[in-house]
């Protein structure tokens, strides 16, 4: 949430602004609960008594408007949303990934035995084609599940 002068705000801003009882219902739950305001602080300043009901009386006669997070520019607090209790459940037990394990295959030229380094090939597994190519080395490295049954792999240029 963020609270701005209404001489300071754009027309965008300006549609995207909480209606009057909205923004003074937000901004009441988040004085009652010492939530952080961004613009508050400016509120306040220009104020001749510092009193809640003084701040809301601003909001109420459209002085201030409270925005609402989609308006452009400005850092944004997360939403409510993301501290729901599913999300929150999933971050601390994430869902099992699958399980790739890295296999390395050293590609030679069969007359010399020399690597074949930044060579291009393709290698199927499990029937998906992957274009890829041998590092400097000549290793190829591929990245598969653990129950592949089937890799092949073809080399250009040889």
């Amino acid at each position: 949430m963020r609270l701005i002068h209404r001489s300071h705000v754009t027309q965008l801003e300006r549609r995207q602004a909480y209606p009057v009882d909205q923004a003074l219902e937000r901004v009441c739950k988040a004085l009652l609960d010492r939530q952080p305001i961004q613009g508050l602080d400016q509120l306040r300043a220009g104020l001749v008594v510092d009193l809640d009901s003084e701040v809301l009386e601003q909001i109420e006669q459209g002085e201030w408007l409270l925005l609402t997070g989609e308006t452009e520019g400005g850092d944004w607090p997360l939403g409510d949303a993301a501290f729901d209790q599913a999300v929150l459940d999933l971050m601390n037990n994430p869902p099992a990934q699958p399980v790739r394990t890295p296999r390395i295959y050293r590609l030679v030229e069969s007359m010399t035995g020399e690597p074949l380094s930044q060579q291009p090939y393709i290698a199927t597994v499990d029937g998906v084609p992957i274009q890829r190519r041998t590092d400097g080395a000549g290793i190829a490295h591929l990245f598969m599940a653990d129950d592949t049954r089937q890799i092949a792999m073809r080399i250009f240029n040889v």
